[in-house]
């Protein structure tokens, strides 16, 4: 059975990790914008903006990593759980020599002779280059940690060190603007280092003492057939990533050759939104997934699709009273956050809404898909609709489109995406692509539409400040609320819904 008490008790855990890992976000990021100027900041985020996309490839490594651990923790097998762990271990060492032989061999070529960078600067971006590779393999060998702590769900422990990478990001972010440097983008990358390095050892020591699971030996017991299954499928989960970061980056550099340096900065920003969303979802999604894999693992395919269901329901809902004021107050946000808006944001933001209110659906489907475990035909399809995506984005630059047409060209890569993740897991499950096709996603679509037009009917009549934009939201939070439980909530959820209110209060 679900236990959907602890399902509960994590995803609150987990918002206030990740309610607190947001402020710092934005606040750091004004504190840098401030700190480098215009032109530095959109330069460092040429190079360094490697490490912050590398969220994307992190969290699905850590989920093909944690599909692993939560089959045999499904089936109360620890010896092989552990056996996993240590697997894990030795294939994200090799996916570190493979990435760092890549990154100083093209990688470094493309930096030094195809980047449009001022010869007087080189210099310091190649420094920024060589620390930032640094800073990505610790935050590759991190992934087994986390996905272990999430497998258990420990999410005690999880948002515990999530407080703690909050602090030392804001900590490290603050003594960098009160001192002096003479390259202030090396010493702001080397301040970012030193705190992926710190994150880095406090989840490997948690784990060590606290999780059964984790303990260190390398030398498996004669599992070649399973360091050869997990390097697969971590290799193929890998490929299905670095798809998503190419895209995104691929993006950025068509940017800054196409429109230039400061464009470049806005689309960075942009994607400081699109990564909070992410975590936002995440977040939720984090305490269901292990939960998903599980009664896949031992054949509960009810289960399975109840919880695909109640996760893409319980995902609009915080998208959606999230989402909604910052595409209507996206000027008002840009204000409060930046003080003064960099040219492009506000659209670039608005378009980031759009491609996360239709992305967000995919997320409980390609938990599913992990679960399943058969990734080749997947990835080889999802990473050919990316590399389609990133041509018409470049074909569009090229015809004399505006930055906005060509940023958009990842809306209908997220509806391709999601469409195929939907059919795939029907197909492989038996689960009917009915029920969120023609039920769950015209429901969840009204819903959204009402919503964005209602609020913006409402905003009309509110100042544009912070006052405004908090009664906004409380306004949306409200409407979204009741519109869900009339148009997407069924019966049986709505009376368990009020049943566990009652009980509460």
């Amino acid at each position: 059975m679900v236990d959907k008490k602890l399902m509960a008790k994590n995803t609150l855990m987990l918002y206030i990790r990740m309610l607190l890992i947001m402020f710092v976000t934005f606040y750091t990021s004004r504190m840098v914008l401030k700190a480098l100027g215009v032109y530095d900041f959109g330069l460092y985020s040429v190079i360094g903006s490697i490490i912050i996309l590398f969220s994307f490839i992190q969290n699905v490594s850590a989920l093909a990593t944690q599909r692993f651990l939560s089959v045999g923790l499904g089936r109360e097998d620890y010896e092989w759980s552990n056996n996993v762990f240590n697997t894990s271990i030795i294939v994200h060492l090799m996916i570190c020599l493979l990435i760092l032989a890549v990154a100083e061999t093209f990688g470094l070529w493309f930096l030094i002779h195809k980047l449009t960078v001022p010869a007087n600067r080189m210099t310091e971006v190649f420094w920024v280059y060589q620390i930032s590779v640094v800073s990505l393999l610790f935050q590759i060998m991190q992934t087994p940690f986390m996905a272990a702590l999430i497998a258990c769900e420990k999410m005690d422990l999880f948002a515990k060190i999530g407080v703690f990478d909050a602090f030392q990001r804001w900590f490290m972010v603050f003594v960098f603007t009160l001192l002096s440097f003479e390259s202030k983008i090396v010493s702001y990358a080397l301040f970012l280092l030193a705190g992926y390095f710190l994150v880095f050892i406090t989840y490997f020591i948690l784990c060590i003492r606290r999780l059964e699971i984790c303990k260190i030996n390398l030398k498996v017991k004669g599992n070649s057939a399973l360091i050869k299954e997990i390097f697969s499928f971590s290799g193929w989960s890998m490929i299905g990533s670095l798809s998503v970061v190419g895209l995104s980056q691929g993006i950025a550099l068509l940017t800054y050759h196409f429109v230039g340096v400061v464009a470049n900065g806005s689309i960075w920003l942009a994607e400081q939104i699109l990564i909070a969303f992410n975590r936002i979802i995440g977040t939720l999604q984090t305490a269901i997934n292990p939960q998903i894999i599980k009664q896949h693992s031992i054949g509960h395919i009810h289960e399975v699709s109840s919880l695909l269901s109640l996760s893409c329901k319980l995902t609009a809902f915080v998208v959606l009273i999230s989402a909604i004021p910052v595409f209507i107050d996206a000027d008002v946000i840009v204000k409060i956050w930046l003080n003064q808006a960099p040219p492009y944001l506000v659209e670039l933001i608005k378009i980031v809404v759009i491609y996360i209110l239709i992305d967000s659906l995919s997320g409980p489907y390609i938990t599913a898909i992990y679960a399943i475990g058969r990734l080749k035909t997947y990835q080889v399809t999802v990473s050919s609709i990316m590399i389609a995506s990133l041509v018409l984005s470049f074909l569009l630059y090229a015809a004399g489109f505006s930055i906005y047409v060509s940023y958009s060209s990842r809306i209908a890569c997220a509806a391709f995406l999601l469409l195929f993740r939907v059919m795939f897991v029907s197909r492989a499950t038996g689960i009917s692509i009915k029920v969120f096709l023609f039920n769950d996603f015209p429901r969840l679509a009204f819903v959204a539409l009402i919503s964005i037009v209602v609020s913006h009917y409402v905003n009309y009549y509110l100042a544009r400040d912070l006052w405004g934009l908090i009664i906004l939201t409380a306004f949306n939070f409200i409407f979204v609320t009741v519109m869900l439980a009339i148009f997407s909530i069924n019966s049986v959820e709505r009376q368990g819904i009020s049943a566990l209110i009652k009980k509460r209060f």
